[in-house]
Parts: structure tokens; C-alpha cells; sequence
């Protein structure tokens, strides 16, 4: 994933982002088939898709982490 791709998926919803998520994952699993099949020249598609799939989680869990503790400031100031 590029910088600037990475800089899109900061920018989107979490919603969006598990919608992400499901999709990559179908990649893997048909890459991953597609290798034990020999179908694939190139086997590090496999591993870039899942490091791809582990920065996207990753965000996903900095916002959910993020989400709550703004909920706990809210919580806190009143």
C-alpha cells in the first residue's frame, strides 16, 4: 500500500473500513488458492494483501480506541 493510499484509508469510516477488510480477505483466500493451485507467478501478492489487511485493522482499532476514549473525556467533563 502507498502512502497516499494510506492516507485515504485514515480518512474513511469504520463502517467503511470492515467493508475493506471483507474484501481483502476474499483476496487472500483466492490468492492463497490460487498459489496451492500454482496458478500465481508472483507469491508475494499473499503477503502484501495480508500486511495491507493488518494496516487496515490496525486503523480500525486506533479509531474504535480513539472513539472511546473521547467518550471517557465527554463522561468526565460532566
Amino acid at each position: 500500500m502507498k502512502k497516499n493510499d494510506f492516507a485515504q484509508i485514515k480518512g474513511l469510516e469504520i463502517k467503511e473500513l470492515k467493508e475493506k477488510v471483507k474484501v481483502i480477505l476474499k483476496e487472500v483466500a483466492d490468492l492463497t488458492l490460487d498459489k496451492n493451485m500454482k496458478k500465481l507467478k508472483d507469491l508475494k501478492t499473499v503477503s502484501k494483501k495480508r500486511k495491507d489487511l493488518a494496516q487496515i485493522l490496525t486503523v480500525i482499532k486506533q479509531k474504535e480506541l480513539l472513539a472511546k476514549l473521547e467518550s471517557k473525556k465527554e463522561e468526565t467533563k460532566k
